[in-house]
């Protein structure tokens, strides 16, 4: 599995993915979604905040600031938008998001969907690991993190001096 550091680290690639709230035992899957470069999309829902699910433009939306982890999954097939959207379907049932897209599959993407064996093809994969994740630092790991790098800026100015 792939383990991606920030955002900057995401693949620009065709992939479902799915949006995580909570942490351990209580993480749970708040959005899945589809997209033709993930590092794109991620940064319009967690940075630029102006996806639709982001927004507030219909009912229930999802609060970045409450992402804790993305997960993604990707196999060749998907750099059809058709069969990404067939995948969503399938992903959609086996993962349990909170929210849902409020995008309609296509009747194309609807019917792949509905094959035993495309089903049952996807249900492996998102019942499987996914390719990858990104693990969001919360507000205690952020000031850690800083804690970290002013003691390692300290020992570099002080060996700078010793020059």
């Amino acid at each position: 599995m792939k383990i991606a550091q920030s955002i900057s680290d995401l693949p620009p690639k065709p992939v479902v993915y799915a949006l995580y709230g909570g942490t351990g035992k209580n993480a749970y899957v708040a959005y899945v979604g589809v997209t033709g470069n993930l590092k794109n999309r991620i940064a319009q829902h967690l940075i630029r905040r102006d996806s639709s699910i982001t927004s507030g433009t219909s009912a229930a939306t999802l609060n970045p600031d409450f992402v804790t982890e993305v997960r993604w999954w990707r196999i060749g097939k998907f750099r059809r938008k058709v069969l990404r959207e067939a995948a969503e379907i399938v992903a959609l049932r086996v993962l349990d998001p909170t929210l849902r897209s409020r995008g309609l599959a296509t009747g194309e993407a609807s019917k792949l969907a509905a094959k035993p064996e495309f089903q049952t093809e996807m249900e492996v994969l998102f019942s499987g690991p996914p390719e990858g994740k990104l693990v969001l630092p919360d507000l205690q790991g952020a000031l850690d993190r800083i804690v970290q790098l002013e003691a390692k800026v300290e020992v570099l100015e002080s060996r700078l001096k010793k020059k």
